[in-house]
C-alpha cells in the first residue's frame, strides 16, 4: 500500500538544537498526522528553506549561532505569511512577548503541554488557510478589474461613489446609453450581481492593501 501523502501545508518546521526535543516534537506531530522537518540551527533552516514560502515553524529562541529571535526577524522581514510559534524557556515571557510584537503567531514554554501545542498548531494552520483563501479572492478580483477598459475603469470608480448612470454620463461627457453600456460591461466582467456586491469587492481589496501596508 502506498504511503499517505500529507498536504505540504500540513508540515511543521522544527528549529531546535536539542535532538531530544526535535524527536519528541516529531513523534507528537506524527500522532496528529502532521508532517515535520527538523533543523538544528537557524542557519540550517535558512539553507534548506525559502523565506518567501509560507510555513508553520516551531522556533526555539536559544539557538547556537543565529538566535531564534534573529531568525524570526528575518522571516517577518520576508513577508512570507509564515506562522512562527516561538519556543521559550520557563519564565522567559518578556522574550516571548517581544517575539509576538515582531510577528510571532504564538509562543509555548518548555516543558510542552502536548495537547495545548497541537491546538496552537492547528490554529496556525487554520489562519494560514483563511489567508490563502483571502489572497486567492483578492487576486481574482484584481484579475477581473484588469479586464476592464480604461473607460470601464472610469465608470467603475464612479459607480463606487453611488452615482446613477445619468450623472456618470455627464461626468464623463458621454451619452446615457453609452454610460449604461459601460456599466453593464463592468458588472459582467466583475461578476457582480449588483452595486453593493461591487462595493464589497472594492472594499476587500482596499482593506487587504491597507493591512499589508501596516505590517
Amino acid at each position: 500500500m502506498d504511503p499517505i501523502k500529507m498536504p505540504h501545508e500540513r508540515c511543521v518546521h522544527i528549529v531546535d538544537d536539542e535532538e531530544l526535543v526535535r524527536d519528541a516534537l516529531t513523534v507528537l506531530l506524527s500522532t496528529a498526522e502532521i508532517e515535520s522537518r527538523s533543523y538544528r540551527t537557524a542557519e540550517e533552516f535558512l539553507e534548506s528553506t525559502s523565506l518567501t514560502e509560507p510555513a508553520c515553524i516551531l522556533l526555539d529562541n536559544q539557538l547556537p549561532g543565529m538566535s531564534g529571535f534573529e531568525l524570526l526577524k528575518r522571516i517577518a522581514g520576508a513577508a512570507s505569511n509564515s506562522r512562527v510559534i516561538m519556543i521559550t524557556g520557563h519564565g522567559d515571557i518578556p522574550t516571548a512577548v517581544s517575539a509576538m510584537k515582531i510577528g510571532a503567531f504564538n509562543f509555548v514554554e518548555k516543558p510542552f503541554d502536548a495537547e495545548a501545542l497541537l491546538i496552537t498548531i492547528e490554529e496556525a494552520f487554520s489562519c494560514a488557510d483563511k489567508d490563502r483563501n483571502a489572497n486567492k479572492e483578492i487576486e481574482e478580483i484584481r484579475a477581473r478589474y484588469d479586464l476592464l477598459t480604461n473607460r470601464e475603469q472610469d465608470v467603475f470608480t464612479l459607480l463606487l461613489e453611488g452615482l446613477p448612470t445619468k450623472v456618470i454620463s455627464n461626468r464623463l461627457g458621454i451619452s446615457a446609453r453609452t454610460a449604461e453600456h459601460h456599466r453593464a460591461a463592468v458588472m459582467q466582467k466583475m461578476q457582480a450581481r449588483n452595486i453593493s456586491q461591487l462595493v464589497r469587492m472594492a472594499l476587500k481589496v482596499r482593506n487587504f492593501d491597507n493591512t499589508k501596508n501596516n505590517l
